[in-house]
């Protein structure tokens, strides 16, 4: 697939303008004994308004086990997606994403021609929680975490997170590492999205391919009142 770089993107976020666009998707949730694995359905749009920064906007949404598709992380993020039914929200946020400056990479690193883009992210979420991430990203790859973690005095009791974002095969590849409710910092999350060229082409809504949900067969019709009293 073809990509070409967004109009009025701002010079300072060349180097993120792989992330622009929405992505379609599934993927895992699961932390221990607290959340048990399950499925989920995932959207993430990550947009601009000329500024030096990025917003992104991700949603996740549990699954309709009855309709949805078991698959696996062969499968393309974009096909998963209309290949499973969501039911509901589970979780969003809303985070923004700058670029601080670049750096030239260690002479051992693999790439050493493409410049490390430093970030800086602020994250907030409607279960109380807000995020201040730091990190980086460089070519096709970005990873951040969290160097602090504010909470509302009735949210979950979370301490630390960390996420790594990447481009493979045109998909993208996410996980998110999590330390909350007492425990060390585990596995929390992951997706394979696909990038959405047109977000409202019916082929590429959530469920397209699944057949349609059988419908109910309406209850017969009962006498009238006049037949029933004679």
């Amino acid at each position: 697939m073809t990509f070409s770089l967004p109009e009025d993107l701002a010079p300072e976020l060349y180097p993120l303008a792989w992330l622009v666009g929405t992505w379609r998707g599934y993927g895992i949730l699961t932390y221990g004994e607290t959340i048990p694995e399950q499925a989920v359905y995932q959207e993430i749009v990550f947009e601009h308004d000329g500024g030096p920064y990025l917003r992104q906007i991700t949603t996740v949404w549990t699954l309709d086990a009855t309709r949805s598709e078991d698959l696996d992380f062969e499968v393309p993020g974009l096909e998963g997606a209309t290949r499973i039914a969501p039911a509901q929200i589970w979780s969003t946020e809303t985070a923004y994403w700058r670029p601080v400056g670049q750096e030239q990479p260690d002479a051992d690193n693999a790439d050493t021609r493409t410049p490390i883009t430093r970030l800086e992210v602020v994250s907030a979420d409607p279960a109380g929680q807000v995020g201040v991430w730091e990190g980086w990203i460089q070519g096709p790859r970005a990873q951040i975490g969290t160097q602090a973690v504010g909470r509302t005095r009735t949210s979950a009791p979370m301490t630390e997170m960390t996420r790594v974002v990447g481009l493979v095969g045109g998909d993208l590849m996410w996980a998110q590492d999590m330390a909350a409710f007492g425990q060390e910092l585990q596995s929390y999350a992951s997706g394979r999205l696909g990038r959405v060229e047109d977000p409202d082409d019916p082929a590429t809504q959530p469920g397209a391919l699944l057949p349609e949900p059988a419908e109910h067969p309406e209850p017969p019709e009962g006498p009238d009142d006049g037949e029933a009293s004679r």
